[in-house]
């Protein structure tokens, strides 16, 4: 089955029952799909020339979006399709909260206000590097502190495998070994926050590989989304909507658009009626100061 009136078809989409729309995006066939493979060695397929623009859940934005891509001079349709199965989806943050899944990424001279005032990182970056420091041990170790969350010397050995430990954990087994000078100065540092405001040297973590701070967003019903065809591929029927959205919107190409530019000594205003080639402009320099000179 094709969905060859994937334009024309919009409006009766509208007044199908749900259990006609049921399954409505498994309509293409295999050659249909893009074959990805990712960073973490999973094949993602995605349906092939739908990269004009994210799905839409508004049919009216997904018409839209049609219309813009008809002005550009490229054929095309639109589809219903899952989310996870177009090559632009739209995202959500991804919210991983798990201090196993971060590496260490560098360290520098910092306080706890620039810390938290940095907008590099997130949230729970942040917390990671107020709370956690990067150390270097053996496998066994690293995986016994995962895993039990109990610390040994193998953790601390200065060279081997980086990994996490919480600050507190560290205090607490520096204690035991009898280190409670570094045991207070992390003490100060991380916990009652007495040196605080002083600068000191923090860690900085992110995600490790085959992890992302973006995944994609689930929907339960398929969404709307623009797909290109080849050249040789016959246009469907345009929807009504898209001549009515010109119609409307073709006055606004006379309006008048500023641009200002601001220059030490004079500002630039200029006015322009359609593109950069085929348009008119009107420019008028304003100087600063007047003078006969």
């Amino acid at each position: 089955m094709q969905y060859s009136r994937g334009c024309g078809g919009f409006f009766l989409k509208l007044t199908l029952p749900s259990k006609l729309s049921k399954g409505f995006c498994n309509i293409f066939p295999e050659d249909s799909y893009n074959k990805i493979q990712t960073k973490n060695n999973k094949t993602m397929t995605t349906i092939k020339r739908t990269n004009w623009t994210s799905p839409k859940r508004n049919p009216l934005a997904a018409i839209n979006d049609l219309r813009k891509c008809l002005a550009a001079g490229y054929k095309a349709r639109l589809i219903r399709a899952r989310n996870e199965d177009c090559e632009h989806p739209i995202t959500e943050e991804n919210h991983i909260t798990d201090f196993r899944c971060y590496d260490f990424q560098i360290g520098y001279l910092s306080t706890v206000d620039e810390i938290k005032n940095a907008h590099a990182y997130t949230d729970f970056e942040k917390h990671l590097t107020l709370n956690y420091k990067a150390c270097y041990g053996t496998a066994e170790a690293v995986k016994k502190y995962y895993e039990t969350g109990e610390l040994s010397a193998d953790n601390f050995n200065g060279m081997g495998k980086s990994h996490l430990v919480k600050v507190s954990d560290m205090v607490d087994f520096l204690e035991k070994t009898g280190d409670s000078e570094r045991a207070q100065m992390f003490r100060q540092q991380y916990i009652t926050g007495e040196t605080a405001n002083q600068r000191h040297f923090w860690d900085f973590f992110h995600l490790q590989n085959g992890y992302t701070y973006y995944k994609v967003k689930r929907f339960k019903r398929p969404l709307w989304v623009v797909q290109m065809l080849d050249k040789e591929e016959k246009q469907p029927r345009i929807p009504v909507l898209v001549h009515v959205i010109n119609f409307l919107v073709h006055p606004l190409k006379y309006i008048p658009r500023k641009q200002v530019l601001r220059m030490s000594e004079y500002k630039s205003i200029s006015y322009r009626i359609g593109d950069v080639i085929h348009g008119f402009t009107l420019t008028l320099q304003i100087p600063k100061k007047f003078s006969f000179k």
